[in-house]
C-alpha cells in the first residue's frame, strides 16, 4: 500500500503545487480588503482543511483529466452557487449572488474528492457488496432529504433545471461502486467544509442548521455529476480521435493504473 501511494507522486505534482500557490495567494491578493476585514473567520480548522486538500493536489496528477475536472468544478460551482443564492436557500455574509471569491474552492474540492474516492474505490473493489443496490439506496435517501430541503423553492425555475440534471445523472449511472465511492468521499470532505462555513457564519442556510444534512449529501452527489460529465467528455474526445483520457478515475480501469 505504501508503494502504491509513493508511486503516485510524479513530476506533474509540481504543477499541482503551482496551482495551490496561485489559488491561496491569489484569493487574498484580489480580495485583499475583504480578506483583511474577515481574518477572524480563519482558524486552525480551516487551515487544516485547506492543507489537506492542497496536499492531495500533488498526488496522482493526471494533467488532461485534472484540467477537465477543474474546469467542470469551477463552472458547476458557479451554477450551483448562483442557484442557491438566487433562490434564497443560502446567503453569504457579503450578500453577493454568488461571491466570486468562493468559486476557486470548488475545483480544489472536486480534485481532492476525486483522489479520496479513488483510494476508497480501490479498497472497496474487493468487497462482496451489491453496489447497484447500495447506489440506489444512497440515491433514494438523497432525493428524499434534498426534496425536503428544496421544498420552499420547489416552484422556481433553477430548482427544476437542477432537478432535471439530477435525474439524468441518476438514471445514466453504470459505475455503481465508483459512484458510491464518490458520494462517500464528497460527503466526508463536504461535512468539514460545510461545518466550518456555517459555524463561522461565512454562509447561512435558510434552515439555520450547522450544517444541513442535505447540503452535506449534495457535496457527494455533485462529485457524481462531475464524474458523469467527465465520462461524456471522454466519449466525445475519443470520437474525435484523441488519445488522451479525461474520464473519471475508476480503480477497476487497468488502463489508468
Amino acid at each position: 500500500m505504501l508503494r502504491f501511494f509513493l508511486s503516485r507522486y510524479n513530476r506533474w505534482g509540481l504543477f499541482g503545487l503551482a496551482v495551490v500557490v496561485v489559488l491561496w495567494v491569489g484569493i487574498p491578493f484580489f480580495w485583499n480588503e475583504l480578506y483583511q476585514a474577515n481574518l477572524h473567520v480563519i482558524n486552525w480548522f480551516l487551515i487544516a482543511i485547506l492543507a489537506f486538500m492542497s496536499a492531495l493536489l500533488f498526488w496522482d496528477v493526471r494533467p488532461a483529466q485534472d484540467l477537465a475536472l477543474g474546469v467542470l468544478g469551477l463552472v458547476g460551482g458557479f451554477l450551483f452557487e448562483a442557484m442557491g443564492t438566487h433562490t434564497g436557500l443560502w446567503t453569504y455574509f457579503t450578500g453577493e449572488k454568488p461571491p466570486l471569491w468562493v468559486l476557486p474552492a470548488w475545483p480544489v474540492a472536486a480534485l481532492a474528492t476525486a483522489r479520496i474516492a479513488f483510494v476508497l474505490d480501490r479498497f472497496l473493489m474487493e468487497r462482496a457488496v451489491n453496489w447497484k443496490v447500495l447506489y440506489w439506496t444512497f440515491v433514494l435517501v438523497f432525493v428524499v432529504v434534498m426534496a425536503r430541503f428544496l421544498w420552499p423553492s420547489i416552484l422556481m425555475a433553477p430548482i427544476w433545471a437542477m432537478s432535471a440534471v439530477g435525474i439524468l445523472v441518476v438514471v445514466t449511472g453504470r459505475a455503481h461502486r465508483r459512484d458510491v465511492s464518490l458520494m462517500l468521499a464528497g460527503m466526508a470532505l463536504g461535512y468539514f467544509l460545510e461545518y466550518w462555513g456555517t459555524s463561522r457564519q461565512c454562509w447561512t442556510y435558510y434552515t439555520g442548521q450547522i450544517p444541513p444534512p442535505a447540503t452535506v449529501m449534495a457535496h457527494g452527489f455533485a462529485q457524481v455529476v462531475f464524474a458523469r460529465a467527465l465520462d461524456a467528455m471522454d466519449w466525445g474526445v475519443k470520437r474525435l480521435g484523441a488519445s488522451w483520457t479525461v474520464k473519471a478515475r475508476d480503480a477497476s480501469d487497468q488502463a489508468m493504473e
